[in-house]
């Protein structure tokens, strides 16, 4: 199992990077913080589990990759990640890391709809989306993908977004609704 995860920049361009399996964090367990870093970030996303194995996959038919869909949340050390940057070093450790890359349980497909979602930290809404208002679509996500990686049944990718939450410290509370429902809920410790 994989988990492909995309970044934006700043102009919008598109990438995706590998992390280990050892980055998931599930059943909305508490995520504590490590102790290499100081200033932290979250990055709330929609994640779909690939169905099927696949190796350049055309965009047209990407929509066969993948039955189900859910929430992820994916942590950022800033600090760590602006001194690699400053050194010329990879900054991908910064996200990479055991526990970075929070994820719901997973629904059916065709219960997901437009994917509204929304995230929450301390009771206060602080994003608003949807997967149908995405830079990019999960079916192009996925071409892209498979263009890199051979694509296999139960690898996740985490579809990304532009919004990044700073600030965040132990003790906080986030929570990510998904087509009004909460399917995520855990504390920074």
């Amino acid at each position: 199992m994989k988990i492909l995860c995309t970044e934006y920049n700043a102009t919008g361009a598109i990438g995706i990077v590998p992390v280990g399996d050892d980055a998931l964090l599930r059943n909305n367990d508490d995520f504590y913080l490590p102790a290499f870093g100081k200033e932290w970030s979250c990055v709330p996303q929609p994640v779909v589990r690939i169905c099927k194995l696949g190796k350049c996959v055309s965009e047209r038919f990407a929509g066969r990759y993948y039955e189900e869909a859910g929430m992820g949340i994916r942590f950022y050390a800033d600090d760590l990640e602006r001194t690699l940057r400053e050194q010329g070093l990879p900054e991908g450790i910064a996200s990479s890391f055991g526990g970075s890359a929070a994820i719901s349980a997973l629904l059916p497909r065709e219960e997901c709809g437009e994917g509204e979602y929304a995230l929450t930290v301390n009771g206060e809404k602080v994003f608003e989306g949807s997967i149908a208002r995405h830079p990019a679509t999960p079916e192009q996500l996925i071409a892209l993908a498979s263009e890199f990686h051979t694509l296999k049944i139960g690898d996740f990718l985490y579809t990304g977004n532009r919004f990044r939450h700073r600030g965040l410290q132990a003790g906080d509370r986030l929570q990510v609704t998904f087509n009004r429902r909460t399917i995520m809920d855990f504390k920074i410790k």
